[in-house]
């Protein structure tokens, strides 16, 4: 996930959890009407902002009507475009690109959001065992793979405003669209700071199945580990009374770590207010 370039994007170790869907399976389209609900987009055509497009077909009709059951990219699209006035259009383009490589593609000002990519997060939660589906599709795996989603959407939907909107910041372009993503979710209060921990498990798993190697250090992002500490440092900053539990030996912050949280929260959430100064519909 990230800013494609022209060479292309390295794909992050791919989000890590992955559900049985209850009630989401679905064979392949072959009606005319399957094919045009597979193009149909969420958001006035034309209109600027966030917008959704499904260009899918039978191979991916599974993760398609997963995403489409669930809204999770129209109410992620409805809550960027109720955050930030944008005044271009940013389509996320649901469709299969041949690996599971989400990215912001600034030559065409859209957001691949690859099938592959729901599928991979679907297979890696359910080998690690997390959270069985329960038998309303409310929670369970269902849920956390929803909560990677969301998290993905908005990483990649900071890109697309650091892009459109000409934004300069200080640091790596990967770890503030991460900073943003937290603060879209915990913004949301205690069902955003779940599914912002939701994002560090993720993580967390995703460095657990991939051995560290001195090229990671090259890459854009920071380490899987890296990146699922700060989410749960953010989590904890944002509400140390309400999440005392996360801090300590064993546990997702470290004592040491935790005392500067919420400093680290506040910095991530004032810098993005800052950075979007009279682009905010609404304050993050």
């Amino acid at each position: 996930m990230g800013r494609r370039t022209g060479n292309g994007t390295r794909a992050l170790l791919t989000l890590a959890l992955a559900a049985a869907v209850t009630g989401c399976a679905a064979g392949p389209d072959t009606t005319e009407a399957a094919e045009a609900a597979g193009r149909r987009s969420h958001g006035k055509a034309g209109a600027a902002g966030f917008a959704v497009q499904y260009r899918t077909g039978d191979k991916a009709a599974r993760a398609t009507a997963y995403l489409r059951s669930r809204r999770i990219l129209e109410k992620a699209a409805d809550r960027l475009n109720d955050t930030v006035k944008m005044p271009h259009r940013i389509p996320f383009v649901v469709r299969a690109c041949g690996a599971a490589e989400p990215a912001y593609d600034p030559e065409t000002g859209s957001i691949d959001f690859c099938v592959e990519h729901v599928d991979e997060i679907r297979d890696r939660f359910e080998n690690a065992g997390r959270g069985a589906d329960r038998p309303d599709g409310t929670g369970g795996r269902d849920a956390h793979v929803a909560a990677v989603l969301e998290e993905t959407a908005y990483h990649e939907g900071a890109h697309a405003l650091i892009d459109r909107l000409g934004l300069h910041f200080t640091g790596r372009e990967e770890d503030v669209a991460d900073q943003f993503a937290a603060v879209m979710l915990i913004g949301q209060g205690r069902a955003g700071d779940s599914k912002a921990l939701t994002a560090a498990t993720d993580y967390a798993l995703a460095a657990e199945e991939s051995p560290f190697d001195e090229s990671d250090l090259l890459d854009e992002h920071s380490l899987d580990g890296q990146r699922a500490a700060n989410y749960a440092c953010y989590v904890y900053g944002a509400h140390p009374d309400r999440h005392k539990d996360l801090v300590g030996d064993g546990r997702r912050v470290t004592e040491d770590r935790a005392e500067g949280c919420p400093d680290e929260w506040q910095q991530a959430r004032d810098g993005w207010r800052q950075l979007l100064t009279g682009h905010l519909k609404q304050s993050l």
